[in-house]
């Protein structure tokens, strides 16, 4: 699957191609935060996750050559953790190859759902090339051209981040109008519609990473009133499932969102896609609010949001209950195996803070 690729390759940077080089600042690939902010901000920081190697160079530049008709010059985002995504130069112009993370993952699904979300006016990366599977790397390969600009993290002026949050609040609305059937992780199982989630039931993915034996190590970190409202949110959002499930970016923050000389861009790294409540993505967002940048941008992006699709009178109550219950879920994953962070963790502590905050009202 090519699409407008000429078979002309350009000098890039005077290198050769072929050849990797060091990447400019901004990377479109998963998590892009510089890592001073991820550290002040106590979020997950790479250095705590083993880094997957490289792909086989060779591999990678029979690929590029195939698509190309040439082989330009590659090098690997310094930020991708889990999954190995790598920038290709092409004369003035950038890609970005991914790979997927396990064998057996078809990234034709999300080669379909760029597709389906540009048809709805949704301003992410067109589909230059996607397999199933590429022989010499061994996994499903999906490139796509660059969404322009630097993420909304790196913005330091409030006004123009506002602009920036609330245009990509439209675009938000969109993308959480696309229905997905099940709840959780999307299934990348190649091409069909609607996807597909790992779970039948909504109560399965809010109870998921949760400790079977409640509250668990959860018990050291919140006092007896706050799991109490923690317990009381658990179970009000069980009693009240959705209709169905929505789209969810799942990493909606404001990392993903893109902007150049003042204005949104568009939205990257769709790696995290999965089926939830139709407002999870909005109670990401209100989780992770000011923990890179000193001003609350959720206002702005629900006032573009409600251009598109009118909220419900309760949606603030719906976000924090989806804010906390991600939050809660983050840390049963953070403590329980692999990572097994101590309670004592930056990122524990923070995210544990965070919750606290959040449920104080309640």
């Amino acid at each position: 699957m090519i699409r407008s690729i000429t078979a002309r390759c350009l000098p890039t940077r005077s290198e050769a191609p072929g050849v990797a080089h060091r990447a400019p600042p901004h990377d479109q690939s998963p998590r892009t935060h510089v890592r001073d902010a991820l550290a002040s901000a106590g979020r997950v920081r790479e250095d705590d996750l083993e880094r997957k190697p490289d792909v086989d160079a060779a591999a990678t530049a029979a690929l590029l050559r195939r698509v190309f008709g040439c082989t330009p010059a590659f090098a690997r985002t310094p930020d991708g953790v889990s999954t190995q995504v790598y920038r290709v130069f092409r004369g003035t112009d950038t890609f970005y190859l991914r790979v997927a993370e396990e064998p057996g993952e078809d990234l034709r699904t999300e080669a379909e759902l760029h597709d389906r979300l540009r048809g709805l006016g949704v301003r992410v990366a067109d589909v230059v090339h996607v397999e199933p599977l590429d022989a010499g790397i061994g996994r499903s390969v999906l490139i796509t051209t660059e969404v322009p600009g630097t993420s909304l993290a790196d913005v330091s002026d409030p006004a123009v981040a506002a602009t920036v949050a609330e245009d990509a609040g439209r675009d938000l609305a969109l993308l959480n109008a696309v229905a997905v059937d099940g709840y959780g992780f999307v299934r990348r199982h190649g091409p069909g519609w609607p996807l597909r989630a790992e779970h039948s039931r909504h109560a399965t993915f809010v109870m998921s990473h949760l400790p079977q034996r409640w509250p668990g190590p959860l018990e050291s970190l919140f006092d007896g009133r706050d799991l109490e409202a923690v317990e009381g949110l658990l179970e009000r959002e069980r009693a009240r499932p959705p209709a169905r499930a929505a789209l969810a970016h799942g990493d909606f923050d404001v990392t993903p969102i893109f902007c150049a000389d003042g204005r949104y861009t568009g939205l990257i790294d769709f790696g995290e896609i999965r089926g939830t409540e139709p407002l999870f993505d909005l109670g990401h967002f209100l989780l992770h609010d000011r923990e890179t940048l000193p001003v609350a941008l959720l206002p702005a992006v629900l006032r573009g949001y409600q251009q598109v699709r009118p909220l419900p009178a309760d949606h603030a109550e719906t976000i924090l209950r989806s804010a906390v219950l991600l939050g809660l879920r983050q840390l049963s994953r953070w403590l329980g195996p692999p990572r097994g962070f101590g309670l004592d963790h930056p990122a524990v502590v923070d995210r544990a803070r965070r919750i606290t905050e959040l449920v104080a009202p309640l």
